[in-house]
């Protein structure tokens, strides 16, 4: 199973790959000598090559698979009988056969807008001011007081810490 070869490194199992390779002749020379060397020795390789060439012969005696000629006339009628759905919005096909994009006219076109920087600034008037703002801060900060409450309040039923004694201190002992 594993012969020391060469520079002394174990020799294993040929690969799949390599099995299939030399059963369909797709070696080179020395590849496939060295293949053959190995498969004469080893059982297992003997074996994977054996059913390899079983499988083969199989495939090449099997007759092409063949489909029932209903399925064949119905896929055939596809075109003719099927309603295919409407163009995408947007999009439209030439004389010549080529995909364009059609303009909607009822939105403007880009770049008819307002100037950038003509608006009021964010912030000047609507959600972010007001009454509103205000509410939603007060709810911000009300929850992270809670919060905080809820983290650093002792639970009543956590036991108390042991009392350390009044008179320790620490003895510190030397050799001479």
């Amino acid at each position: 199973m594993t012969d020391l070869r060469g520079w002394g490194l174990p020799e294993g199992h040929l690969a799949l790959d390599a099995v299939v390779a030399f059963v369909d002749g797709e070696l080179s020379s020395t590849a496939h000598e060295r293949a053959s060397a190995h498969i004469q020795r080893c059982g297992f390789c003997a074996f994977e090559t054996f059913t390899q060439q079983q499988a083969r012969a199989a495939v090449r005696t099997a007759s092409a698979p063949t489909a029932p000629a209903s399925l064949l006339d119905r896929l055939g009628a596809i075109p003719q009988e099927v309603e295919l759905p409407s163009a995408p919005d947007g999009l439209a096909i030439t004389e010549d056969g080529q995909f364009v994009a059609v303009q909607r006219t009822d939105k403007p076109a880009f770049g008819t807008g307002p100037v950038l920087g003509s608006s009021r600034p964010l912030g000047s008037n609507g959600w972010f001011s007001g009454r509103r703002a205000r509410q939603g801060a007060g709810v911000v900060v009300s929850g992270m007081l809670l919060g905080a409450l809820a983290f650093t309040t002792p639970d009543s039923e956590a036991p108390a810490p042991a009392p350390s004694p009044q008179n320790a201190g620490a003895i510190f002992a030397t050799t001479p």
